[in-house]
């Protein structure tokens, strides 16, 4: 079977029209034909046999067009069937120009993407070249790419499955977009790379870079300077500090580093928050096809990087203080910053489920928040999910593609409360099980050896009582949410959740106390002037990617307002 280096990519073009398939032969012959295998059919049942002879040859697809969406003899249709036998296939419908303005095709698309079987459509090739053509065709490839995995490896990870460090290293990484691969640490090729570079496997994970670098059980900030970010602070005042590189702070950091401010941003793990993980955002503005966490957060740090905010990556506030001109915030391990404001985006983290029986499985086959790094691990595994909202169903969607079964557990009677219905009606289409007023009260595995492993879960129906014991592989927790605010100053005030009260909350709830300045809060002012929260950490906030980014956004014409009042000007941004 060749490897994944060796393996040619195949794109599959599959038109019952003779005119379409010969031009979008053409087009996809002169750009691809280099790099990627071509083949074109005439058929579904033709396109069904050429998938299935990729398959045979240990070949990968990339990328389906197809015209034809009819049910196959044995059930299914193309798009089905090639998501079965490549799970990170791109998947469109080919259509003409002008085509959506047909009631038939406008239905076939919307009905084909609510059942999740493709992703989007494609326009046939109207003249040559067809640049708006080859924009749709290689934003899937690129999608494909990242997805699948289908490049070289930068970095190898040794380590055990069943350790957590190792699992964050490779989420860590990944959500650098570095290519890793994790090798066990009594596999042979893990043998021969230690014995080349004379080291030896003691229990924790080794990172070998691409240039031969060797890092044993390296730190989170060892591990960001490898991927060129930067962690150290800067020992000048800044104009703002946003603490928390999510949807929300990014947003905050483009918005006032564009208009001149003297911006820093401290982030404790990777760039894009919760956001960062997901598989899919479907309902964000601007993109018809979705675009994953990860995407949006790089776009996101790029565009405030290219402003000339500055970075402090993997650095953790965890303490503060109100100064006579400003904020001091204690970083660690033994760091501070200076700034005479600051946006407190750090989100939220989920909620931890008390059940001891899988507390030695966290972090190997037990996740809180359902990273996409994860999905390929669970390949042919039983998958759990506990949660209702669309972070859950996100993650079972992408879940799906790898896991032999996938089931959600809600608590409540059904997800229409909790839940987009776009989400509700694929998960349905995509056959994840809901296992509707359950929750998880136990579990357990064996010890193969190399570590803990599990193999099911309890669970107990909150109406009726009943226990049942389920066969799992592994869970994902994205249940409830924790503000992490107890480093905050006690002038800040807070609900008995831990969440920041803003605006006119503030005198409401705490009176002219709470406030004792003359002028009214900021929308998204905190009880101190100048220290503002925006996304999930404030109270009331909408806990939705699109809302975060609006206060994000909103909130820096609040923080020009703030530092033109205070008696020194903003400084020169560098």
């Amino acid at each position: 079977m060749p490897t994944p280096a060796q393996r040619r990519a195949v794109l599959v073009i599959s038109a019952t029209s003779g005119a379409a398939r010969e031009s979008v032969l053409g087009e996809i012959g002169k750009r691809y034909s280099e790099d990627y295998g071509v083949v074109a059919t005439a058929t579904a049942v033709e396109a069904v046999a050429a998938l299935r002879a990729a398959a045979d040859r240990g070949d990968t697809v990339a990328l389906i067009l197809a015209d034809d969406h009819s049910p196959l003899p044995g059930g299914g249709t193309v798009f089905t069937e090639a998501r079965r036998l490549f799970p990170d296939v791109r998947r469109a419908l080919l259509i003409e120009w002008g085509a959506w303005a047909e009631s038939e095709t406008a239905d076939a698309v919307l009905r084909l993407m609510e059942a999740n079987q493709i992703d989007y459509y494609v326009i046939s090739p109207r003249r040559s070249p067809d640049e708006y053509f080859h924009h749709t065709v290689t934003d899937f490839l690129l999608e494909w790419r990242r997805a699948s995995g289908e490049r070289p490896r930068d970095i190898t990870v040794v380590g055990s499955e069943s350790a957590p460090r190792t699992h964050e290293i490779r989420r860590l990484l990944t959500r650098a977009g570095r290519r890793v691969d994790v090798v066990a640490p009594d596999s042979g090729e893990a043998r021969a790379l230690l014995a080349g570079v004379g080291a030896t496997y003691a229990g924790v994970p080794l990172v070998r870079l691409a240039d031969g670098r060797l890092f044993t059980d390296p730190t989170n900030a060892q591990l960001a300077e490898t991927n060129g970010l930067t962690t150290d602070l800067p020992t000048d005042t800044v104009d703002l500090a946003v603490v928390g590189a999510g949807p929300g702070g990014l947003a905050a950091a483009v918005y006032a580093a564009s208009e001149g401010l003297n911006v820093v941003v401290i982030e404790h793990e990777a760039a894009g928050g919760q956001a960062g993980s997901s598989s899919l955002i479907r309902n964000y503005l601007g993109f018809a096809r979705g675009i994953s966490g990860a995407d949006l957060s790089e776009r996101a740090y790029q565009q405030a990087w290219a402003f000339g905010a500055r970075f402090a990556h993997t650095r953790e506030v965890v303490g503060m203080s109100v100064e006579p001109d400003g904020f001091r915030l204690e970083v660690a391990p033994d760091d501070h910053l200076l700034a005479r404001s600051v946006v407190l985006a750090s989100g939220v983290t989920y909620r931890r489920i008390t059940v001891p029986e899988l507390a030695p499985f966290v972090g190997s086959a037990v996740f809180y928040g359902a990273s996409a790094v994860e999905a390929k691990a669970q390949t042919g595994r039983i998958v759990h999910i506990v949660g209702g909202g669309n972070s859950a169903g996100q993650a079972a969607l992408h879940l799906a593609r790898y896991a032999a079964s996938v089931s959600l557990i809600v608590r409540g009677a059904n997800l229409a409360e909790s839940m987009s219905r776009y989400l509700v009606d694929q998960l349905e289409a995509s056959g994840v099980h809901i296992l509707t007023e359950q929750r998880v009260i136990g579990g357990g595995g064996v010890d193969d050896g190399s570590g803990a492993r599990l193999d099911h879960l309890v669970l107990r129906h909150r109406v009726t009582g009943v226990e049942t014991t389920v066969a799992s592989d592994a869970l994902f927790i994205t249940i409830g949410a924790v503000p992490h605010t107890g480093w905050l100053a006690d002038g800040i005030l807070r609900d008995q959740w831990g969440y920041v009260i803003t605006g006119n909350d503030i005198v409401s709830e705490g009176g002219r106390r709470a406030w004792p300045y003359e002028r009214p809060p900021a929308p998204l002012e905190s009880s101190v002037a100048g220290f503002f929260a925006v996304g999930d950490v404030r109270r009331g906030s909408i806990k939705r990617v699109a809302s975060a980014v609006g206060e994000g956004s909103v909130v820096v014409s609040s923080v020009h307002a703030f530092l033109a009042s205070l008696p020194t000007a903003p400084a020169a941004r560098r």
